[in-house]
């Protein structure tokens, strides 16, 4: 899922600059920045990845994916994977 939707925005290696990132105000999340990655929580970042930014008062661009709370398996890796850009050297 990170590949067909996230990545669009947050880019491949997750620094907030894939393909449409260029077109949006404000920017895409860097997720290799450890001070933010040490700032949100894990529950913090799925209900963000549910509700949308709008949802969690962040910018409306970003959409929720509600139907992944029928898929707590699915939600877990999204986590992962943005914990997984935080630690890149």
């Amino acid at each position: 899922m990170f590949n067909t939707v996230c990545v669009m925005c947050h880019g491949p290696e997750g620094t907030g600059n894939g393909p449409a990132a260029a077109t949006l105000n404000p920017k895409p999340r860097n997720y290799t920045d450890a001070a933010w990655q040490a700032s949100v929580t894990d529950e913090q970042l799925k209900e963000t990845i549910l509700k949308g930014g709008a949802g969690v008062g962040k910018s409306p661009v970003m959409p929720g994916q509600p139907q992944l709370a029928d898929h707590p398996e699915v939600l877990d890796e999204l986590v992962q994977i943005i914990r997984r850009f935080g630690k890149q050297p």
